[in-house]
């Protein structure tokens, strides 16, 4: 046998010989990295489209609210139920005495997002400087306009995370509008 030139025998033992330990467990260690960068931003994806689907779902709510008020010709008012954060309900009344006012609606949000009172919120005057869910977003009807409040918000959270969304009603519009805002950012329309 010629010294140092490998035999058939030897080149298939090395072509067959697999990966080692280490090579294996790099790609393991490649592949958990990998895997986690992505899960962390599929959780921001889910969060960023949940609280922009609540913005629009409480903003579509109130726009109806408007609506029933005029088509009843009547006062409505909406309020976070006494019972949950995640529930908006509008009654057949003024929001001072809804005590013992007949229900006309609700919405529910999709866990974990809550309706956001006072304290919890950053309202700058991008969203104006009432938040409905202190004292409710009284409808009253008016001839040729809509029966949404002059001004205000309700502001929803997804869960414990810096996501944010609002059904705003700025002063010189005359419907509300979905809003978005991320940590420590300012207000802006979906």
């Amino acid at each position: 046998m010629n010294a140092g030139v490998p035999t058939s025998v030897e080149k298939l033992r090395r072509r067959c010989a697999g990966v080692t330990m280490v090579e294996l467990a790099a790609v393991v260690a490649i592949m958990g990295i990998l895997a986690g960068l992505g899960v962390s931003k599929l959780q921001g994806a889910i969060a960023n489209a949940n609280i922009k689907d609540a913005a629009f779902n409480v903003t579509a709510f109130m726009e109806r609210t408007a609506n029933e008020a005029r088509r009843m010709s009547t006062t409505l008012c909406v309020q976070v139920d006494a019972n949950s954060a995640q529930k908006l309900v509008a009654y057949r009344s003024s929001c001072t005495s809804v005590a013992d006012a007949a229900r006309v609606d609700s919405i529910v949000l999709e866990s974990p997002n809550r309706i956001l009172a006072d304290n919890e919120v950053n309202a700058n005057a991008t969203i104006g400087n009432v938040n409905f869910a202190t004292s409710g977003a009284e409808f009253k009807p008016k001839q040729g306009l809509s029966a949404a409040p002059s001004q205000g918000f309700f502001a929803v959270q997804y869960g414990g995370r810096g996501v944010f969304g609002a059904a705003v009603k700025l002063k010189d519009r005359n419907t509300f509008i979905p809003m978005m805002k991320f940590e420590d950012s300012n207000w802006s329309g979906i």
